[in-house]
């Protein structure tokens, strides 16, 4: 069943129940008030009849009986009993309709003052009448037959009030769903027409602020997530295949070069290690690759613990120290904090290091001495700050907003440094992975600093 199916169902069993619960109250609470008024009348009756025994002494039994039989008031098949003080019957308005009687019943009327009950559809009143020292019971009954009809036709016409509102409200149901599912209908049109080679198609939000209108609204942006998505996926596989393409052509051309005649041993060690220096240059292209993509995943997040960073950025730079040891390193602090946990941030201590140890790598490589200075910070009471710096020939305005892309070089790098456009982009990713943020300072002829910054752990 679709949801149009479902609104219009649900909307009229809502209404339908409500419209069935007011017929229903409408004619019980109608059947009350005409049971109570005819008792009122049967009372009433009973009172005057009474009375014309107890004050009128010239009015006999048989006069009586014409009185109450062609009285304007009387009711259909109305019977009236009078009982004396003893219990015995005094007065029978009429014989063709018996009301059944016990002691009992006229006792109960005697000690309670009035009954009210229901008989083989005849409303009965019994009293004890007390006025002018008499002390009678009168037992009034009759077949309320006009009341009983205005209640028959009272439900005749709910009934048939109820066949037609439900089927108004169905019909009303309908096109209430019909209206309400116009805007997603719109909008599920639209959304079938966009595919993977066409997400920058958006979908229409209206004018209104309603929930559609921020689905519209939040669709779209996912749109726009998604395009960036392709689009930096796209841009990824092409430059990672082109970055992988060429250490394995060389690799190959070297080897089918070498198995074309034979060779000396000295020519053999001489091209394995230049095919050791393409695999190694695949190899931390691989890996960097990887980190990269390692980087990217959110749900990381989960697995963040407490990391010291200048702890991280001395692991670092003994690794970096390791592989070159030409490499000079210049650490610091501005202030030692009194709170160890100042120097904490939230995150993953593996990555952090990766991220320390191409800023490192980065400073050192653009050197003229293979140095770079390292300073730790505390700008705020709640931000560790780490600066990056090296002496380098810094980075032209031109490049300054692309050095974070995958793979992107700037053009006029010198040839002796080497790298695949990777660390920067790895960097950038890992820093924001921590909710960190990276700030540039950089001028042509004067070197270029890289300022971190890290929310601490308190």
């Amino acid at each position: 069943m679709n949801i149009r199916a479902k609104l219009t169902l649900r909307f009229s069993v809502i209404v339908a129940s409500i419209l069935i619960l007011f017929s229903v109250a409408v004619y019980w609470l109608s059947s009350i008030y005409r049971r109570e008024e005819f008792y009122t009348r049967l009372e009433s009756r009973a009172i005057t009849t009474g009375r014309l025994i107890v004050k009128v002494s010239e009015v006999d039994m048989n006069l009586l009986r014409i009185i109450d039989q062609n009285s304007i008031h009387a009711l259909f098949e109305e019977q009236v009993l009078v009982f004396d003080a003893d219990g015995k019957l005094i007065y029978n308005g009429l014989d063709d309709y018996g009301i059944s009687y016990t002691a009992k019943l006229i006792n109960d009327i005697r000690e309670r003052g009035k009954i009210e009950y229901t008989e083989n559809d005849r409303e009965v009143v019994g009293i004890r009448y007390t006025e002018a020292n008499a002390n009678l019971v009168i037992i009034s009954s009759a077949y309320d037959r006009y009341g009983r009809s205005k209640l028959k036709n009272l439900g005749q016409v709910l009934i048939a009030g109820l066949v037609s509102g439900i089927g108004i409200i169905l019909l009303s149901g309908r096109i209430f769903a019909q209206q309400a599912l116009r805007p997603l209908a719109r909008m599920n049109n639209e959304i079938t027409k966009i595919s993977a080679g066409s997400l920058n198609q958006r979908v229409a939000e209206g004018e209104n602020n309603d929930e559609i209108a921020q689905l519209a609204q939040n669709f779209n942006l996912m749109l726009e997530r998604l395009e960036a998505a392709f689009a930096i996926q796209q841009q990824f596989v092409t430059n990672a295949s082109h970055e992988l393409r060429n250490p394995l052509a060389a690799i190959t051309s070297q080897l089918q070069a070498t198995l074309s005649k034979p060779r000396s041993s000295e020519e053999y060690q001489e091209v394995l290690k230049s095919v050791f220096d393409d695999t190694r240059t695949l190899v931390e292209l691989t890996n960097g690759l990887l980190v990269l993509a390692q980087s990217g995943i959110e749900n990381q997040r989960n697995f963040f613990q407490p990391v010291r960073v200048d702890e991280a950025v001395f692991s670092a730079q003994t690794e970096l120290a390791k592989n070159f040891p030409h490499y000079h390193f210049q650490i610091g602090y501005s202030e030692l904090p009194d709170d160890d946990n100042a120097l904490k941030i939230m995150g993953i201590e593996q990555l952090l290091k990766t991220a320390f140890l191409n800023f490192m790598d980065n400073a050192c490589k653009f050197s003229p001495d293979h140095s770079v200075q390292i300073m730790v910070s505390f700008p705020s009471p709640h931000t560790i700050e780490i600066c990056f710096g090296d002496r380098g020939p810094g980075i032209p305005a031109k490049a300054r907003g692309k050095i974070f892309d995958p793979f992107f070089r700037v053009t006029d790098t010198p040839s002796s440094v080497k790298g695949h456009g990777i660390g920067l982009s790895l960097c950038h990713r890992i820093v924001q992975l921590h909710g960190g943020s990276i700030r540039l300072d950089t001028a042509p002829g004067k070197g270029t600093r890289f300022f971190v910054s890290f929310p601490t752990y308190v």
